[in-house]
């Protein structure tokens, strides 16, 4: 398969982007809490929360109306402040929240109903991009080959510009045989020291993991029944969805399924980017977009 002239060929109206706005403050606490969790904190000098400004960047690739919201019932007032207009069957309210793989499962079984051909593209929201025309390209090449490869999974990997030991890396082949932007992953890292960072750096072969992802609804959905049984089995009984979703284990998407399946790649990506960690990312973002901000035990307190 060569590359594509035009990069985004598949529908729009058959992509979904699945915004996930859970957490609870933990990492960046006392400035996020529970209540509060850092996808709401505005760290930018547009004064724009996260949750904002993943779903103004969103929407050069979906209209409105295929943007679907996963938080904890708790944050549904705190959504609906950004995203005013969101249709209600396109929000998902938790009643606890349980991790990446029971949220974007739960997602993917309701939009699978509503339109079988769906391809959901999954953003965090806690990740500070400031090339905002090159975020879309990516993802574009990733929706074009999943519409080639639909029993494939693609992940946002962005070349990294210094040896982070904050951020998880994946590696990824030097090339792909089958379409040139987007390369086989051959495994996901963990974060690493100093010394083995700077190697990665050099080898050119490990990018820095975003998480973000796209696949189509039906293969997230098969690849849940056969890796993660136990989520699968909860969101298939029919019931009180609440009680069930207690049940569900705590677990990421990607120990519960993307690492154990081999039909994975990675979409290339050149923008800047900085997963929010940590104060000490927090506290650059800040000084780099003009923020003041209160200082107390090397911890961020406020926000002016």
């Amino acid at each position: 398969m060569r590359e594509h002239p035009t990069p985004y060929t598949l529908h729009p109206t058959k992509v979904y982007a699945v915004v996930l706005v859970g957490g609870k403050g933990k990492r960046l606490r006392p400035l996020s809490t529970a209540s509060l969790p850092k996808a709401f904190l505005s760290i930018t000098k547009d004064r724009k929360t996260m949750f904002r400004r993943t779903l103004d960047r969103i929407r050069g690739l979906v209209p409105d109306e295929n943007i679907v919201v996963v938080a904890n019932r708790a944050h549904a007032r705190l959504v609906k402040k950004d995203f005013p207009g969101i249709e209600r069957q396109n929000l998902i309210l938790e009643p606890v929240s349980r991790n990446t793989a029971p949220a974007i499962t739960l997602a993917a079984s309701m939009l699978e109903k509503r339109d079988p051909a769906a391809v959901m593209a999954v953003l965090p929201t806690d990740q500070y991009i400031t090339e905002e025309k090159k975020f879309l390209e990516p993802l574009k090449q990733g929706i074009d080959f999943i519409r080639v490869k639909p029993d494939s999974i693609v992940i946002m990997g962005v070349k990294p510009r210094f040896p982070s030991t904050h951020f998880g890396y994946i590696k990824v082949e030097m090339r792909n045989a089958e379409c040139e932007s987007i390369t086989k992953v051959r495994k996901f890292v963990e974060k690493p020291d100093r010394k083995t960072a700077e190697r990665y750096l050099r080898s050119g072969r490990y990018l820095w993991n975003t998480g973000a992802f796209l696949f189509k609804a039906s293969f997230l959905l098969k690849l849940v029944k056969e890796y993660a049984p136990a989520i699968d089995r909860i969101i298939s009984r029919p019931g009180d969805a609440g009680n069930a979703y207690r049940k569900m284990p705590n677990i990421s998407i990607d120990y519960a399924v993307i690492e154990k399946t081999r039909n994975v790649y990675c979409a290339k990506a050149e923008y800047e980017w900085h997963d929010l960690g940590g104060f000490e990312s927090l506290i650059k973002i800040l000084t780099r977009e003009g923020r003041e901000f209160k200082l107390k035990g090397g911890k961020v307190v406020k926000i002016k």
